[in-house]
């Protein structure tokens, strides 16, 4: 039976969607879900797939060859993510690793086009794709894992004496406006209970993340406790989180460290320590130290040292 390129390229398609669906359905049963198995072999599996049954001829232009190819691979994985139920922010971050997998590919296969086609030897070409094919095993053991731990630090002159800030730490928290445009794109908080500043004390934050914007919503929350409160220096360590962000990273806790300056200033310095949980590190580290670097900032900005007007508003 024949089937026109058309009818088998949207065959092709949606196979790979059913496939692609039932793969991470089973990383994620194998507890693999985090791993670059997902994020890097995944997409390489597709973009070979793409290749070998939907790719152009070499006659054609190699931009629409291009285009052709990322269509095709942005429709496999928009359609899965529907399928999996998979919120905006997933896909957003999913994206950039997804593309420069599929991009990698397919300049692979255009370099193996242009050496049989000049009779070169196209075997140092093969090597690539296995190069890659062994970096989607990083995470699925210990020992093709990458150090997890991270601690980000942001310092800040701020015009505002200790108690002052001390004050603004044991008012009504309210966070969402204003924020940097990477920020915006992750639940913060829509309630906070944290009206004293003791040792001991557990400050709950609670979180709501609408995967589909208002709907498929996830509710959670995390609890913070005020391990050490001392004049200059305030410690907290997380002992729950069931917040959508934990899907990406573990917090341990964050360090406050307030250094008294002339003029009622203070330099306040925030650390938070946390554990990375997706692969491969050289994506999600800097994607996740920037992340967390761009929060601390804006903890400091709009909690720590808010001025009066924040506080109202």
């Amino acid at each position: 039976m024949n089937i026109d390129a058309d009818k088998r390229q949207w065959l092709v398609l949606i196979l790979l969607i059913a496939g692609f669906s039932l793969g991470v359905r089973l990383l994620s049963h194998y507890h693999f879900e985090t791993t670059a198995l997902l994020y890097v072999g995944m997409p390489m599996g597709i973009a070979v797939t793409l290749i070998l049954f939907t790719g152009d001829s070499a006659s054609v232009n190699w931009k629409l060859r291009y285009w052709n190819h990322l269509r095709a691979a942005t429709i496999v994985m928009l359609g899965s993510s529907v399928i999996l139920f998979e919120g905006f922010l997933c896909v957003l971050m999913f994206l950039p690793i997804y593309f420069t997998v599929v991009l990698f590919i397919f300049l692979v296969e255009c370099i193996y086009r242009a050496l049989k086609k000049d009779n070169k030897a196209t075997l140092p070409v093969h090597i690539l794709p296995l190069l890659l094919l062994a970096s989607s095993m990083e995470g699925t053991l210990p020992q093709l894992s990458f150090p997890r731990f991270n601690e980000v630090s942001y310092s800040k002159v701020v015009d505002a004496d200790i108690q002052q800030i001390k004050l603004n730490l044991q008012k009504p928290i309210n966070l969402g406006e204003d924020m940097p445009a990477f920020l915006s794109l992750f639940p913060m908080p829509y309630a906070v209970e944290a009206e004293t500043l003791k040792a001991g004390d557990i400050h709950r934050s609670y979180f709501r993340y609408h995967r589909w914007f208002v709907t498929n919503t996830h509710e959670g929350y995390m609890d913070i406790k005020l391990v050490e409160v001392g004049d200059r220096h305030i410690r907290t360590e997380v002992v729950a989180d069931t917040s959508y962000l934990s899907n990406y990273l573990t917090l341990h806790g964050t360090l406050i460290e307030l250094e008294p300056l002339a003029d009622n200033k203070t330099r306040v310095t925030l650390k938070v320590s946390y554990k990375r949980k997706l692969d491969p590190a050289w994506y999600f580290g800097p994607l996740e130290r920037f992340a967390v670097k761009q929060t601390a900032g804006y903890l400091i900005d709009k909690v720590i040292a808010r001025k009066e007007q924040d506080q109202n508003g």
